[in-house]
């Protein structure tokens, strides 16, 4: 068996000096939740964990039963000290734990329609100052609010993407022990070279989107796998713009903002990328409902810029 190289440090001595002991113990809770997801993504034909569960959840999508399998994983994995609620794309309400000042939002698998073809992940969000009361319309919370976002994909290699303020690692996991270890340090968004959209939705974009998307999109190569966990990672590694606007029938954007869209938000700011809605950054979007649902545009920034400017030109 080969020992890895020194060099590739593990992720506990990566996020140490960044982020508080107990944002830390979440980071590392998250990425051994998604090693045993992985493991069971590995092994899921031959455990009878394909397929549907038969039912629908709070977004009323089928759900798999690897949705399922998943979100109880994250569900035990983040129940720690300072965390006082967790809120995932699984469950109807808020999971209230008590008094801490983290919040936990977390997409448990992401593109779950893509298990068995297309490689998956899970996004997490860690929040703080998040109202006791419950979002509202008074007591809104912002992407700002984030102390740390990651997702991962369940691919080969399995890579975990972390963000802090500021910063943006990508780690590779390890099976030989379960571990996470620096594989792409100081991860910067480069300038576009690919589009990441699923085109045949064009006809149900308004003329906004339409011309936004193309001034986006111009002069570069499109890769679409329909899986946003995956396409985003390409965008951050390779150069690219990852686009889920509104349609007509998503008028109001198809993506969550808690545990998809602020996440991927701050890991593209923090490699120096951008994200927006169409009119202004995703972070400074007021959430008031804990499924908020909202368009993306994220990735390099001189192609997330060329989309704003379409999209806030008069008709």
């Amino acid at each position: 068996m080969t020992t890895p190289p020194t060099t590739h440090l593990e992720l506990a001595e990566v996020i140490a000096a960044r982020v508080p002991a107990q944002v830390a113990a979440i980071l590392e809770a998250f990425a051994s939740a998604g090693a045993t997801v992985r493991d069971a993504l590995a092994t899921a034909p031959l455990m009878s964990l394909l397929g549907s569960t038969g039912t629908t959840n709070v977004q009323q999508e089928s759900t798999a039963k690897l949705d399922d399998l998943a979100n109880d994983v994250m569900h035990q994995a983040l129940r720690l000290p300072g965390v006082a609620r967790l809120i995932s794309e699984e469950d109807t309400v808020a999971v209230e734990l008590g008094d801490g000042p983290y919040t936990c939002a977390f997409d448990p698998l992401d593109g779950s329609s893509n298990i068995g073809v297309a490689a998956v992940g899970s996004v997490l969000g860690v929040f703080e100052g998040v109202p006791a009361g419950g979002l509202s319309e008074a007591t809104p919370v912002t992407g700002r609010q984030l102390l740390a976002s990651a997702f991962i994909v369940y691919g080969v290699p399995t890579i975990m993407v972390l963000a802090t303020p500021g910063r943006v690692d990508g780690f590779a996991y390890d099976p030989a022990d379960r571990s996470w270890r620096l594989a792409f340090p100081a991860l910067r968004a480069a300038q576009a070279q690919y589009t990441s959209i699923n085109w045949t939705y064009r006809d149900r974009w308004s003329p906004a989107v339409t011309r936004s998307v193309d001034a986006a999109s111009a002069g570069l190569r499109g890769r679409y796998s329909g899986s946003m966990v995956e396409d985003v990672l390409r965008v951050l590694m390779s150069g690219g713009v990852f686009l889920y606007p509104e349609d007509s029938a998503s008028p109001a954007g198809k993506l969550r903002m808690l545990y998809e869209i602020c996440p991927i938000g701050l890991i593209m700011e923090a490699a120096g990328g951008a994200a927006t809605d169409g009119a202004r950054a995703v972070l400074d979007v007021p959430v008031t409902t804990i499924h908020q649902r909202g368009p993306l545009v994220a990735g390099a920034a001189d192609a997330v810029e060329r989309y704003r400017v379409a999209y806030t030109a008069p008709d």
